[in-house]
């Protein structure tokens, strides 16, 4: 019963940092639909979020979930704010496409916030094989 419970909750925290992945090119496309030009969100925000997301998801399940969900964010923001505006905001992102622009941003987020899961569960398993006594 707890193993489940636990397993669910690093799902939804897998799920819902999926809506993290579409916060740099989201914040990028309405001060560009906004302001007429777009601001460069800060590189700071940009590693911060995989980072955190890294740390959240304990699992190999999650990770892959967060993925999943981050590319269904993205597709849903395209379908829903993105489409419906201007054609010319769309030209902000040539020479690339709206989905290109946003699956690469969220592909490339995941792979840093692969890359902190994985650091830190090489981290745990060094820490628990220096601290267990030898037999």
């Amino acid at each position: 019963m707890m193993r489940s419970r636990a397993l669910r909750i690093d799902w939804l925290h897998a799920f819902l940092t999926g809506l993290a992945f579409i916060v740099p090119t989201g914040t990028e496309f309405v001060s560009e639909l906004i302001r007429g030009e777009s601001t460069i969100v800060p590189t700071i925000v940009f590693y911060f979020l995989p980072v955190v997301i890294g740390f959240i998801i304990q699992t190999w399940s999650g990770i892959f979930i967060s993925l999943l969900s981050g590319l269904l964010m993205s597709t849903l923001f395209i379908r829903l704010v993105v489409w419906p505006v201007d054609v010319t905001v769309h030209s902000f992102y040539a020479p690339g496409s709206v989905w290109f622009h946003f699956y690469q941003t969220t592909l490339f987020m995941w792979v840093l916030a692969l890359l902190v899961f994985i650091v830190s569960r090489v981290n745990m398993w060094y820490k628990q094989k220096k601290h267990r006594p030898e037999a």
